[in-house]
């Protein structure tokens, strides 16, 4: 079958290649995918990046999927063939406290599908049967691979409060801030998000789409444009762009008593003077990830149409993977799908 597949430890080894189509083991599926979501932890092994040295070529990438189960292996319901799916990205043991206690985001025995082992992006991925999510019929699979990242966005929303009214800035627009902003604008919020010159062809537009109000950042006052649009300082900033001087920026963009709530993950350490926020008695709350129960509100959302989720996926045929990663990582795309 064909896969693509990171095959060496330099930035950029990754090409689809022949590789054998694999076979569901005890308490496995193999599952014939209808699309592979391309996400920033993909764009990160694929360039090789610190933090990703864990990952061991060669590896067949994605763990953003959905698709059919077409067999089972020893010891799984054979009437699991047939029923649409999807996988959990990040796997925990499901056997530890943390895991039973639903935080399998935080088991210290996590792996990810397509960075620790073969993932989706392929014609055919192995997953383990306690490890996916049925799908309703009505949810188009091409669009099902956004479950995950609508999901973690969930996750993030879950470690806060957001109340009818709030005023809410979120800082990068690309697909985990975008679910952000238009997830807590079905709150009630008021959502403002703020991006680059960079973001304005594709990204951006997509946010206005959903009827997110927006801003470009890039040689402004993030506290005049925060003031511009809400009259006054934000009750919630969720930092979603990874870049540290946005996270700083965000420490004068609440009220006093207000929250900054981390999605991002960051190439680089910052500086940070706390002793203003402490006056501010900010609260500051980190989120990683996310859990069946945000899987399942995801899959719920989406089969509800809660949102134009259709409006954020762009299509690529597998065979074009490496035209789709270099496409996201010049920051042209939104969410690219990979279909089989």
């Amino acid at each position: 079958m064909k896969a693509f597949v990171k095959h060496g430890k330099e930035p950029g080894q990754a090409a689809i290649m022949d590789v054998p189509r694999p076979e569901p083991g005890p308490g496995e599926v193999l599952v014939k995918v209808a699309g592979a979501g391309i996400c920033g932890s993909d764009l990160h092994a694929f360039n090789s990046d610190p933090g990703y040295e864990f990952v061991t070529p060669p590896v067949i990438l994605g763990h953003e999927l959905a698709g059919v189960v077409v067999e089972t292996g020893p010891g799984v319901d054979p009437e699991m063939v047939g029923r649409h799916v999807t996988a959990m990205a990040i796997q925990g043991c499901l056997k530890c406290s943390t895991c039973l206690a639903g935080d399998s985001n935080l088991c210290l025995d996590r792996q990810v599908i397509g960075l620790h082992f073969d993932g989706a992006m392929a014609a055919f991925s192995v997953v383990k049967a306690e490890q996916i999510l049925p799908l309703p019929d009505k949810l188009d699979l091409r669009l099902a691979t956004l479950v995950e990242p609508v999901s973690v966005a969930l996750h993030a929303l879950r470690r806060t409060v957001i109340r009818p009214g709030d005023k809410v800035v979120v800082s990068g627009p690309g697909p985990i801030g975008l679910f952000c902003a238009g997830l807590a604008k079905l709150h009630g919020a008021k959502v403002l998000l703020l991006g680059m010159n960079s973001d304005a062809t594709v990204r951006l537009p997509a946010a206005q789409r959903l009827g997110v109000e927006t801003a470009i950042v890039e040689g402004e006052s993030p506290e005049e444009l925060v003031r511009s649009t809400f009259g006054g300082v934000a009750d919630l900033f969720i930092e979603a762009s990874g870049a540290v001087p946005a996270l700083k920026s965000g420490f004068s963009l609440v009220r006093r008593g207000g929250t900054i709530l981390i999605v991002a993950l960051y190439n680089r350490e910052m500086t940070w003077f706390p002793s203003p926020a402490v006056r501010d008695e900010l609260s500051l709350l980190l989120s990683y990830a996310s859990t069946m129960r945000d899987y399942q509100q995801a899959i719920s959302l989406m089969a509800d149409q809660a949102m134009d989720f259709s409006a954020l996926a762009q299509q690529f045929p597998l065979e074009n993977a490496e035209d789709a990663f270099q496409e996201a990582l010049a920051g042209q795309l939104l969410k690219p799908v990979l279909v089989v």
